[in-house]
């Protein structure tokens, strides 16, 4: 049975995706107890629920990787404080090269996420295909590691 919707309401978010459920979830954080969200079908049932659920921790920007780390930190704290299952699950990403023009481009990314203070650790081949022995060591020239 669906709820009647209010008449009046402080604020009224339009659209349950993530952007939308993150709003009304971050004001009522600040105390706002007047918040309506409004979905014509089920919560992130659009493109959000279509979406991969990626949160890789480095953006081309300090204030986006700063949103990135936010967002990954968060996750894990609804998973703890509300007793529910997220399905997040944190496991860094790798960035493998295969080429010196590549490696010199996730040199430079590495250099960007120290500079924003995000862990990275820059690989030689032999060590990743150490690491990854899995990995096809053919024309491997190295890698970056990201943990978060």
């Amino acid at each position: 049975m669906a709820k009647q919707i209010p008449e009046r309401a402080q604020v009224v978010i339009i659209g349950g995706g993530i952007v939308g459920a993150s709003i009304a979830y971050h004001l009522t954080e600040l105390g706002w107890t007047d918040v309506v969200l409004l979905e014509r079908n089920t919560l992130t049932s659009g493109t959000t629920w279509h979406a991969a659920g990626l949160v890789g921790c480095l953006r081309a920007t300090q204030n986006m990787t700063r949103l990135a780390a936010y967002s990954a930190e968060l996750y894990e704290s609804l998973e703890r404080d509300m007793g529910h299952a997220t399905g997040f699950k944190k496991v860094g990403s790798l960035s493998v090269a295969d080429n010196p023009e590549r490696m010199e481009e996730l040199v430079r990314g590495a250099g960007m996420a120290n500079t924003f203070d995000v862990e990275v650790e820059v690989i030689s081949a032999d060590d990743l295909c150490a690491r990854y022995p899995l990995l096809n060591p053919d024309g491997i020239v190295g890698g970056v590691w990201l943990p978060g």
